[in-house]
């Protein structure tokens, strides 16, 4: 337990009040509306390797004794800056805040299943984005740089936005030195580096603005996709933006998920290649938010800012219900006008869940409610039962639509509602245990970290992990048995973006997104029934290859798992301690995409998007 001072008090920390934890601080719970970032020290053991973490870490500490004390006090309220300074043998360790609640990252709005699964259209996205240039504006005014702009440290709702990370700013004599390479300015770059050598300024936080609006209303940043040229060596994220090979250059490979870049209008088109280009640079013209009016196709749903639609135009679209290519079958087999939400193969029959117009219905088109998708709803299926999470409420609803219970469950920092399914049963959390459905009431599984803890479920294995503070625990469980084992030697670093797991009945591939210094990091760690971990593997966010781009579209199976990727079905598998490919699927590459939600199905494996589902076979 951590002991601090706060306005000449004595406050008691323990792990069951971290909400959140990046590479500098851990943030604690701190009474009904307030949170308190606590500093880690040069003796965090997350340090313990990098001698220049640790003197970071210093430097950090012995800055803020003066820059906190500073902060300017009539910043705009969107702005969570300083309260109270926390303190520690008389040292300045952190500070309390308003807590930001029922916000999501603006990393999630350049997602597309989960802006397809929460119902964000890209109107709501524009209207957020003129939010939020009143506030980057409003900093400004104050003289005041944001510096480390970036899409982890906006939090929103799509109705309002929340500037969080205040204490790193730019403001007086003190400089921000930290930075996300993503949206690093490459003017205040070394010219073969893309590493902060000069201070930022406002421009450098329009160019980031601009970034994230791209990603945001695309899916993809202006460096995103590939780089494969036709001779020469294949250029990195980095390596891109020094040379300002963006997205459209024709040796880079537009992914898959991402929208057509031709459904933006021409004025920001030409805006487009004016910052990357011939880096012009400036404050964001508000203007160009007034011709971003998206209507949505009524073809293929897209929502576009253009007179015709241009995904519909796009090569590469299976229009066909059945389509051959050399060795591969793709049949067709549903198809909504809505977006699909969930899907599972149960007891070898494929079970879906799809919203059309204000009704979601199940497979067989059995409607269950009306309901409006939003990022506070998360949706399982369990046979013909489907389960609604909302806040800390878990809902089961019949093949009808009708209750079949309703309980209080707890949140993964005290926002997402914690439960799994597989074939047979239900599973969450509740008063820091995991609980299963069974025959003759509840069961008991084990005890796990409350709200800190994340799981998934197969139909012999379960898998999760729990993180707070200094304490790190991966876990594994038998479900129908009494137990978890959680001694799982799981490696997390840094701020945790995102997770996910695909699981069989020998084994788990856990994978994690993390923010480790200025970068993001793809990593997938494979444990086995009895907890050992098996394999570890590590991509870049954005590196050419099948780690690279993303932690999502997976199938587990046997020992191998299948991933989705804009080059098609890959096969890998655990070879000594290392992940490596097994077999490429190139005649799949017209019917995948990276991100493609993927399950197995009689004789092949089918596919999932936003719309379709398809059973590719390969012969």
């Amino acid at each position: 337990m951590t002991r601090i001072e706060i306005a000449g008090r004595t406050v008691r920390l323990d792990t069951n009040h971290v909400i959140g934890q990046g590479g500098e601080a851990t943030i604690y719970r701190l009474g009904a509306d307030q949170a308190l970032k606590l500093y880690k020290s040069p003796a965090d053991p997350e340090y313990a390797t990098s001698p220049a973490q640790q003197a970071a870490a210093r430097i950090r500490l012995r800055e803020q004794q003066h820059k906190l004390l500073a902060f300017p006090a009539d910043m705009p309220s969107e702005v969570v800056g300083p309260i109270d300074l926390a303190y520690q043998a008389g040292v300045v360790v952190g500070f309390t805040m308003s807590r930001v609640e029922n916000m999501d990252v603006l990393m999630q709005y350049g997602n597309r299943s989960w802006r397809d699964a929460s119902g964000i259209d890209a109107n709501r996205v524009v209207q957020m984005f003129r939010q939020l240039h009143k506030v980057v504006a409003a900093v400004h005014q104050k003289g005041v740089v944001i510096g480390d702009f970036n899409d982890l440290n906006v939090m929103t709702d799509s109705d309002a936005v929340r500037l969080v990370d205040a204490d790193s700013m730019q403001f007086g004599g003190f400089n921000c030195q930290t930075y996300t390479s993503r949206f690093l300015d490459p003017l205040l770059a070394d010219t073969d580096a893309l590493v902060l050598s000069s201070p930022h300024n406002e421009n450098s936080d329009w160019y980031a603005f601009f970034v994230m609006l791209m990603q945001s209303l695309l899916y993809v940043g202006p460096y995103g996709g590939v780089h494969r040229p036709r001779a020469g060596a294949r250029l990195q994220h980095d390596q891109r933006v020094l040379k300002r090979l963006t997205l459209l250059d024709d040796d880079v490979v537009y992914p898959k998920p991402a929208l057509p870049f031709g459904l933006l209008p021409d004025d920001m088109q030409r805006y487009f290649e004016q910052v990357t280009k011939y880096d012009q640079r400036g404050v964001f013209p508000a203007d160009q938010f007034d011709n971003l009016r998206f209507t949505g196709c009524t073809s293929c749903g897209v929502y576009h800012a253009r007179s015709v639609c241009p995904q519909c135009s796009a090569p590469g679209a299976v229009r066909q219900v059945v389509t051959v290519r050399g060795e591969v079958t793709a049949h067709r087999v549903f198809r909504t006008e809505g977006k699909i939400v969930q899907a599972a193969m149960q007891n070898g029959a494929l079970r879906y869940l799809y919203q059309e117009g204000e009704s979601i219905y199940r497979e067989n088109d059995r409607r269950l409610m009306n309901a409006t998708l939003s990022p506070e709803l998360r949706f399982r299926l369990c046979g013909d039962q489907t389960l609604i999470g909302h806040g800390a409420t878990l809902l089961t609803v019949d093949a009808d639509g009708d209750e079949v219970s309703r309980q209080t469950i707890d949140q993964y920092q005290q926002r997402l509602p914690m439960f799994d399914t597989n074939s047979s049963a239900a599973f969450w959390l509740q008063n820091g245990q995991l609980v299963q459905t069974a025959r003759l009431g509840n069961r008991y599984i084990g005890d796990i970290l409350p709200s800190q803890t994340v799981f998934w479920v197969g139909e012999r294995l379960g898998c999760g992990f729990y993180r707070a503070g200094q304490l790190v625990r991966g876990f594994v469980f038998t479900p129908d048995r009494r137990g978890i084992n959680d001694q799982v030697d799981i490696e997390i670093r840094g701020q945790l973006v995102d997770a996910m797991a695909a699981v069989t009945d020998s084994r788990a591939w856990i994978f994690t997104t993390t923010k480790e210094k200025d970068q993001l990091q793809h990593r997938v760690q494979v444990v086995d029934a009895s907890g050992c971990v098996l394999a570890r593997a590590s991509a870049e966010s954005g590196e050419d290859s099948w780690l690279g781009h993303g932690i999502r579209g997976h199938l587990a199976t046997g020992t191998a798992l299948f991933v989705a990727t804009d080059d098609g079905l890959v096969r890998l598998t655990v070879d000594g301690d290392s992940v490596v490919i097994e077999r490429t699927f190139p005649d799949t590459e017209p019917f995948v995409r990276s991100g493609n939600h993927l399950l197995p199905g009689p004789g092949g494996i089918y596919v999932v998007s936003h719309r379709d589902i398809t059973l590719l076979t390969i012969r």
